[in-house]
């Protein structure tokens, strides 16, 4: 029953309770400024009561308390606002990189500026119109040498700098991919950990802020989906999931893929309707944690040889075939034991840029996973292979890790453009340059005026892009071989005669279809979208304007504007994410941040109440002085 000594178990109860609760508001002031801490609380509740009146009970006036105890000490936090932090993360990582790499482009094109290809093209064609004026004088074929050598050496230097752009969105993303494998580890890492912890009855706040911290950074890199777990254990895949905004087209992808489970001795287990198992290949999770998955990163794509090439052809990079794909295992570059080579076959040239622009695979074990596990329980081992449609590749649907795969595939379209410009500029020119539909080897009177230089070949005027497109050796070396009339046989070219280098400046404004240009156009195919022919008067064949088609020039600007808007997109979605994410951090802060107002309050009232549990302690002591001592008196 309670007494004196019972009120002082209810004194030293409060004193314990209350220096416990200072402890943690101790903890949370110096942790005021530490990254991802949440602030703690400690929950009070009363000690267990005397027992309730029965035969062997006193019966008084109700329960008598004894005192108080900290139950728990638990972490101030919104699971709600966590998960809508993350999207937002993930979201701004996504166009932050986007717009990062957009600029750089920009920059790489330099519109508008006198140097940059737009006003090159402006000048190549004042050059032919000049000449078209004066075709007597050979310092006016010097000029269109100069001006078409300053065109064509922009165009080389573009493509190249757009090349370079994208070797480092890979790089950037094979850092991303060694930084998120390491992320998971470590997550992996502390789930255990925190798991440890929760079965021996503690509370692991401090291992779960070092979790929640993890998860931040991730999901800035993709989606992730988070489902918690029996002893605060928690399973983590990829997102599927794209948040859908105007004007944005992001994929969905990033599902993990699904393996079958087997028994001890490798059977597939079936289910009661004979069905095969499976489930989803976690990237952290709470039971079997050596179970996931991981991604590796793609650094070379390459045909394989001849020999191992189903009609024994070799192919060229893009075109449908078998490759060589070589990737690193988590990422990590560092070290050849890293590095595994598999074939995959690709049927056409979409696959083959869409493995290019992604980089990043799904592997388990550090073994690439096929989508449908046909192949050794779903695992593609060193020299093995499989139809790139079975390959799973990691393409999330939002995070910094999908703004450098849409970055690649921006650059790509714009160096296609490019290529397309550089092949109306080769076959418009050298169409009226040498008066052919054809291509035809260069004679001792008549040459084509742009040529692949890689291969002269007609192969290779089929093949010019604008990184390898540059002028005729030969008309480098004697700048006579410009044709300005009619009849290149005659001596008097160019004194009364210059109807070739007139239709080579009308071009300026005349409108081809430049835009139906592909891969594999050759100059027949392109005179085939425009009429190439003699008009009324004419005494050689011109291009005549094509409704439906562009100028050089406004194709060109057309590519220029494509950017501009989607840098502006990327600019305005990145500012605009920022201020959401900003609002969303500044309600989970509110929520789980240290107010240092609010601590110091809680450190006064919480010493105030251990001051006063000392009084009664204190004030008992006396009355038991009274009670032992002063009775016996």
């Amino acid at each position: 029953m309670s007494g004196l000594f019972g009120t002082l178990n209810i004194g030293k109860s409060g004193m314990f309770a209350q220096q416990g609760a200072i402890n943690v508001t101790s903890h949370n002031i110096s942790n005021a400024n530490t990254e991802g801490y949440t602030r703690q609380r400690a929950e009070l509740q009363t000690t267990r009561p005397y027992c309730k009146p029965s035969m062997q009970n006193y019966a008084g006036p109700g329960q008598v308390g004894t005192g108080v105890e900290i139950a728990a000490i638990n972490r101030v936090r919104d699971s709600f606002l966590d998960y809508q932090t993350r999207v937002e993360l993930g979201v701004q990582g996504q166009y932050s990189s986007r717009n990062k790499f957009l600029s750089q482009i920009e920059n790489i094109l330099r519109e508008p500026t006198d140097t940059a290809i737009s006003g090159l093209i402006g000048e190549f064609f004042d050059a032919w119109g000049s000449f078209s004026d004066q075709a007597e004088t050979s310092n006016a074929r010097s000029v269109v040498i100069e001006q078409s050598k300053s065109l064509v050496n922009q165009l080389n230097h573009t493509f190249n700098e757009l090349e370079q752009l994208k070797s480092n969105t890979q790089t950037q993303i094979s850092e991303d991919v060694f930084t998120m494998n390491s992320i998971l580890n470590q997550i992996n890492q502390v789930n255990q950990q925190i798991i440890q912890v929760k079965v021996a009855g503690q509370q692991p706040n401090d291992l779960m802020d070092r979790r929640d911290l993890l998860l931040d950074k991730l999901s800035e890199k993709f989606g992730i989906e988070t489902s918690r777990e029996e002893f605060q254990g928690l399973d983590l895949t990829a997102s599927n999931r794209a948040k859908n905004f105007q004007g944005s087209t992001s994929a969905l992808g990033g599902e993990p893929p699904k393996v079958k489970v087997l028994d001890d001795k490798g059977k597939v287990i079936l289910d009661k309707n004979n069905k095969e198992i499976t489930k989803s290949l976690n990237l952290v999770q709470t039971l079997n944690p050596d179970d996931v998955g991981r991604f590796a990163y793609i650094s070379d794509i390459k045909p394989a040889p001849a020999d191992e090439q189903e009609k024994n052809k070799p192919i060229s990079k893009g075109d449908a075939g078998v490759y060589k794909v070589t990737y690193y295992k988590n990422g990590d570059t560092t070290s050849d034991d890293n590095k595994v080579t598999i074939n995959v076959k690709i049927s056409d040239t979409k696959d083959f840029e869409r493995l290019d622009q992604c980089r990043v695979l799904w592997t388990k074990d550090g073994d690439a996973i096929t989508v449908d596990n046909n192949i050794k329980n779903g695992q593609i081992g060193e020299g093995e292979g499989c139809e790139f449609s079975q390959l799973k590749l990691f393409e999330p649907p939002s995070g910094a890790l999908r703004g450098y795969m849409s970055v690649q595939k921006d650059i790509d379209e714009y160096e296609n453009k490019l290529n397309n410009l550089a092949k109306g500029l080769a076959f418009s020119v050298n169409a009226i340059h040498t008066q052919s539909k054809d291509f035809e080897a260069d004679t001792s009177t008549v040459m084509n005026f742009f040529v692949n230089g890689e291969d002269s070949t007609e192969d290779g005027e089929g093949k010019i892009t604008a990184q390898n497109i540059t002028i005729n050796k030969k008309i480098l070396e004697n700048p006579m071989k410009i044709i300005a009339g009619s009849d290149p046989s005659t001596d008097k070219v160019g004194e009364s005669d210059n109807a070739r280098a007139m239709a080579i400046s009308a071009l300026r404004n005349t409108l081809m279809a430049i835009q139906k240009i592909n891969r594999g156009s050759t100059r027949a195919d392109f005179l085939k979208e425009n009429e190439f022919a003699q008009k009324d008067g004419s005494i050689i064949k011109t291009f005549s304007k094509n409704t439906s088609g562009m100028t050089l020039d406004g194709y060109f600007n057309d590519i220029v504007g494509n950017l501009g808007i989607a840098t502006q997109e990327a600019n305005r979605m990145t500012t605009g994410q920022a201020s959401v994410l900003a609002s969303y951090q500044q309600q989970r802060d509110s929520v789980s941040g240290v107010s240092l107002d609010e601590e110091f309050a809680n450190l006064v009232q919480f010493t105030h109440c251990y001051q006063a549990n000392g009084k009664v302690i204190s004030t008992v002591d006396e009355l038991l002085d009274v009670v032992i001592n002063g009775l016996m008196r």
